[in-house]
C-alpha cells in the first residue's frame, strides 16, 4: 500500500468508530507469567490497529528527526485496570534481522551474586552501627 491509501484508512477507521466504545486491553494468564493476551472489541482493534498504520506512516519522519524515535499511542482506548501497559512504541528502520541483531543486555549470574553481595555488605554494615550503637549507649 502507498501511502496515500494508507491514511485514507486511517482516517476510515478513525472516522466511523466510537471511542466511548471501544476496548483494548493487555492482560496476563497469570500474575508474573510470561503468557499475556489482549482483551479487545472490534471498535478497540480497528483503532488500535489505525495507531499503528499511523506509525508505518511516521517512521521514516520521526526515526529521522529524534535520537529515541518513540511514539505515544493514544491512551483512551486502552484498558486502565490492564496488566500491562503500553504507553508508546519505539520505531526502529531496517530488517527483521537487523532489529534482532541489536545487543540486548542479559543479566549474567556474577550480576546477580555481585548484587547479593553488595546488598549483604550494606545489611551487614547496618546492624555492625546498630549494634555498635547499642553497646556505646549501654556503657551509660
Amino acid at each position: 500500500m502507498n501511502e496515500k491509501e494508507i491514511a485514507s484508512l486511517i482516517n476510515q477507521l478513525r472516522n466511523q468508530k466510537n471511542y466511548d466504545e471501544a476496548y483494548v486491553g493487555y492482560f496476563q494468564h497469570e500474575i508474573g507469567s510470561h503468557d499475556c493476551y489482549i482483551k479487545a472489541n472490534r471498535q478497540g482493534l480497528e483503532l488500535h490497529a489505525a495507531e499503528l498504520l499511523e506509525a508505518a506512516l511516521k517512521i521514516n519522519e520521526i526515526t529521522a528527526n529524534s535520537k529515541t524515535p518513540i511514539l505515544y499511542l493514544d491512551e483512551g482506548i486502552v484498558d486502565k485496570e490492564s496488566d500491562i501497559t503500553l504507553f508508546d512504541l519505539e520505531l526502529k528502520k531496517g530488517t527483521r534481522n537487523e532489529i534482532i541483531s541489536e545487543p540486548v543486555y542479559i543479566e549474567t549470574w556474577t550480576d546477580r551474586l555481585t548484587k547479593y553481595l553488595i546488598i549483604g555488605i550494606i545489611i551487614l554494615l547496618l546492624l555492625l552501627i546498630i549494634v555498635g550503637i547499642i553497646t556505646v549507649v549501654s556503657w551509660f
